[in-house]
């Protein structure tokens, strides 16, 4: 694994935490709760954490993003840490509720590969429960924020927390083998296998604006805001993270020898989202 071979990003381009992080879980689970379900139907399996069959058709579940599972058909995409036992995980939940799921629609309902896009829930004991919620709280997927679609980004968050103070899963991973750089890579010791949705972590050393972006750089690893999403955002708050170590999260990829990541909400970096 190659380290240390990116460039300087340059101008242009305890008891009481872990008390008061549950409290924070918990004022925010109410969160999850479906303004209305819009059909109740059967799934068939799950292809991913985040995947899963439905009626014949794919859907990626809203607000969270599962480890990648290897692909060797036409394009390769590299897997990621416990793929496998996050789609058993969704696989499990499917099964211990006879299959039977519902579908609440945000914004956007389909995705650029024709996808549905769903928050899913499932019934116990007559009331709707967040699919997405049980599967951040077991700690196999990521809380994941992509414009337009943020219902319940607060309790998915919360949730997230929740596994992360418990150390389950990927976080228990993530203590025990840092140097496999998943979930979180620290954004100075990042290398070529890095790329993908990932928590990027590190000093914010430039924030500054152009034309098209907001800018944030690490040392590197760059965030960018593309000009049609800085409505979501509060550019003052942005360049008061100079100087501040942070944790972003979203897809990254290589350009140039250095690691980007574009976001469109401001809940993809830790010290601007309510739920932390």
């Amino acid at each position: 694994m190659l380290k240390n071979f990116f460039t300087p990003i340059v101008i242009g381009f305890g008891s009481l935490l872990l008390s008061t992080q549950t409290f924070a879980a918990d004022d925010f689970i109410s969160d999850c709760t479906p303004a209305k379900i819009d059909v109740w139907t059967k799934a068939t399996y799950a292809l991913s954490g985040d995947s899963l069959n439905i009626d014949n058709r794919v859907f990626k579940l809203i607000g969270i993003k599962a480890p990648q599972i290897e692909k060797k058909q036409k394009f390769y995409m590299r897997g990621q840490p416990l793929a496998k036992e996050a789609q058993d995980k969704l696989n499990r939940i499917l099964a211990n509720h006879d299959m039977e799921v519902g579908i609440e629609y945000d914004q956007k309902k389909i995705d650029g590969f024709n996808r549905g896009l769903a928050h899913l829930y499932v019934k116990e004991n007559g009331k709707p429960v967040s699919v997405e919620r049980l599967m951040l709280e077991s700690g196999y997927v990521l809380a994941n924020s992509e414009t337009p679609n943020f219902l319940h980004q607060k309790c998915y968050y919360a949730a997230e927390n929740r596994a992360r103070a418990q150390g389950v899963a990927l976080w228990k991973m993530a203590k025990d083998y840092p140097d496999l750089h998943y979930p979180i890579a620290i954004s100075s010791q990042i290398n070529t296998q890095d790329e993908g949705f990932h928590i990027y972590k590190g000093k914010i050393i430039l924030v500054e604006k152009s034309s098209k972006h907001y800018i944030l750089n690490m040392d590197t690893t760059g965030i960018r805001v593309r000009k049609d999403n800085w409505k979501n955002f509060d550019y003052d708050r942005l360049k008061s993270l100079e100087g501040q170590t942070i944790e972003v999260r979203g897809s990254g990829f290589l350009y140039k020898g250095a690691m980007f990541v574009v976001i469109s909400s401001p809940n993809a970096i830790n010290k601007l989202n309510p739920a932390n």
